[in-house]
């Protein structure tokens, strides 16, 4: 048998998109594009409504967008913080967020997501979940798509956003993580 390494290939690919913070890279990433998958991750910046008084340093929307040629199952959209410039990190999440928080003793990061709850309610019902598609660690969020037919398009999204203490005291972060999908779509058509 003769090995001929140029003729094996991965019918999968990966797709990512870094962002630099002051806690260190973010790289956000599917697995398991096929070639009949068309996928789409691009950031829009984001000036969310915060309560009067709150501020960030900068808020980021990372939006995928995905049209499928063919069925396609087990993808995932994961965000990993690169990198170990942090202090401590937590689950912060809430009715409607599935969230994480990095922070160390000058800059409080968050990314967050939609819940369970809040995907179900706007995906078509042949793509409703039946099991929590979210995890998490120290190092990021992971989603777990549904199972796509053949013509499918659907977007998903996190946000990231980030301010220097004193004032991450105040909440703004979670506040600006938790935008619904419907907004982050009028702020990536409006950029």
């Amino acid at each position: 048998m003769i090995f001929i390494p140029e003729l094996l290939f991965n019918l999968t690919t990966m797709h990512n998109l870094i962002i630099d913070t002051p806690l260190g890279e973010i790289n956000f990433f599917v697995f398991g594009v096929t070639p009949g998958v068309q996928v789409q991750l691009d950031q829009v910046p984001l000036s969310p409504r915060l309560p009067a008084g709150m501020s960030l340093e900068n808020c980021l929307g990372i939006l995928l967008q995905i049209n499928c040629r063919e069925p396609v199952e087990d993808l995932i959209f994961e965000c990993r913080l690169r990198g170990h410039k942090y202090d401590s990190c937590s689950y912060e999440g809430g009715q409607h967020l599935f969230a994480m928080s990095w922070e160390n003793a000058q800059t409080q990061l968050m990314i967050g997501t939609e819940d369970e709850e809040s995907l179900n309610a706007r995906l078509p019902e042949e793509q409703k979940y039946q099991f929590c598609p979210l995890g998490h660690d120290e190092k990021g969020i992971s989603l777990t798509l549904p199972d796509l037919e053949k013509g499918s398009r659907c977007s998903f999204h996190f946000i990231v956003a980030w301010q220097d203490f004193p004032a991450a005291d105040s909440g703004a972060c979670w506040y600006a993580v938790d935008v619904r999908h419907a907004d982050l779509w009028k702020a990536f058509n409006h950029s």
